[in-house]
């Protein structure tokens, strides 16, 4: 699980930030929406950050899609004198020769129980690793891997695996990937924990992962009661692959559909089918079901498309105990829909191997006490120079009273991180379109 991730001089954020899932010595909800691994260390199964339009909640997710692909893919896909990817603050001078930063704290569990912590960090230029390191809690105390600087690693004895991979990193190119691809040990089963985190940064659709798992019918069953639990009357799901270079192919007669099909051949010229999904629904004759018709998934609703295409991402995560993070969740989805799936991650009877939930949302009607802690609530806010500050409603030390509602002091702008829009009205005395 995760407990903390931290960026810096990256898209919005300039300073250094770090988003915890460590939870606070809080009472309330610590029965249902936190687990522990020990005596001492608790954790919050879900967490929902807040925040006005582009205030940076997607950079948040952003930095960290970009983080774990950078670990994990540089060392295998990269190219050498390739640039690094990284995107760093465009609105000071300062920050222009500054390398971006992430730093990731977690834990590789087995049956719930804590296997290794392990402390991952990563410095980087457009061109090149500034610094990299590794570190591990063996037998209470943290001990370091590796530690990189430009060229130079230095490696420890806890980390003997990185001697083979030393020689043959690129300095455009994490040293943790390479030696994961040489089949080190630590590195490997790091990189599979990446691999295995599920990051919906906003900018893709992710329906081909579902779409995948319909072939086994288990996976079918539970992406159908999935999405039944949210109300949606779907009886069934097929799947169709178009292969465009077959005999029977013809093409689409509607322009709209012939269109984008062209789009995909140009955008990526080697695509050879195109995968297409149906849904079932009652059929009836008066009152009573005769059968099913099948509708594509251009004629379903948004909220359709969208819970099918995170069913698996979920389900796998509440199966296998997993991190998933969400940007923009509430988009096309119902709140009830929204507070219904947060209860899942927040009930120890169905994510009984404590999975957590991170998601961007506007839906102040799940800002309540009785679902989320303090701690559980995160905003984003831009000052005037357009930097991001991450912060959770914990920072706020007022005391709560019992009555106190979050939404409603949040909509009042108490927390901070909404748009002042009646300043706007009041500064130039008209609402201009």
């Amino acid at each position: 699980m995760i407990a903390e991730f931290t960026v810096e001089n990256f898209r919005s954020f300039k300073e250094k930030c770090t988003f915890s899932l460590i939870s606070t010595k809080d009472k309330i909800l610590s029965e249902s929406n936190t687990f522990k691994l020990n005596k001492n260390l608790h954790f919050l199964r879900s967490a929902v950050i807040y925040g006005a339009n582009a205030s940076g909640k997607s950079n948040f997710f952003q930095a960290l899609d970009f983080f774990l692909f950078f670990s994990v893919k540089s060392g295998p896909s990269m190219q050498i004198d390739e640039p690094t990817g990284t995107d760093i603050f465009s609105f000071s001078k300062q920050s222009e020769n500054k390398p971006s930063f992430f730093e990731i704290s977690f834990y590789i569990t087995k049956d719930t129980e804590i296997k290794v912590k392990y402390r991952y960090g990563l410095s980087l230029t457009k061109d090149e690793i500034v610094k990299e390191y590794l570190y591990a809690v063996y037998n209470v105390r943290e001990v370091n891997l590796f530690y990189r600087e430009g060229q130079e690693i230095n490696i420890t004895s806890y980390f003997k695996e990185g001697n083979r991979s030393k020689q043959s990193v690129r300095n455009n190119c994490s040293f943790l990937s390479v030696c994961a691809q040489n089949n080190g040990e630590i590195s490997t089963e790091i990189i599979r924990y990446f691999n295995n985190m599920f990051v919906n940064s906003g900018v893709y659709n992710n329906s081909y992962i579902t779409g995948k798992m319909l072939k086994d019918q288990k996976n079918k069953n539970k992406i159908l009661r999935f999405l039944q639990n949210a109300d949606i009357q779907i009886t069934g799901i097929k799947a169709e692959i178009m292969h465009f270079n077959s005999k029977e192919y013809e093409e689409p007669e509607v322009p709209e559909i012939q269109a984008f099909l062209n789009y995909l051949k140009k955008e990526m010229p080697d695509i050879e089918e195109q995968e297409t999904f149906y849904f079932g629904h009652p059929l009836y004759d008066g009152e009573r079901v005769i059968g099913e018709k099948y509708l594509s998934e251009n004629d379903e609703s948004d909220g359709t498309r969208k819970l099918f295409s995170y069913s698996i991402p979920i389900l796998n995560a509440l199966e296998n105990g997993t991190p998933i993070f969400i940007d923009e969740f509430d988009n096309s989805l119902h709140p009830l829909i929204i507070e219904n799936i947060l209860n899942f991650f927040n009930s120890s009877k169905y994510n009984k191997k404590n999975a957590q939930l991170v998601v961007s949302c506007h839906a102040v009607n799940i800002m309540r006490k009785d679902l989320l802690r303090r701690d559980q609530i995160w905003f984003c806010e831009k000052d005037k120079y357009g930097t991001t500050n991450l912060f959770s409603l914990v920072k706020y030390n007022d005391p709560v009273r019992k009555d106190a509602s979050y939404n409603k002091n949040y909509l009042q702008g108490k927390y901070g991180a909404i748009p002042y829009i009646n300043e706007i009205i009041q500064q130039t005395g008209e609402v201009s379109l």
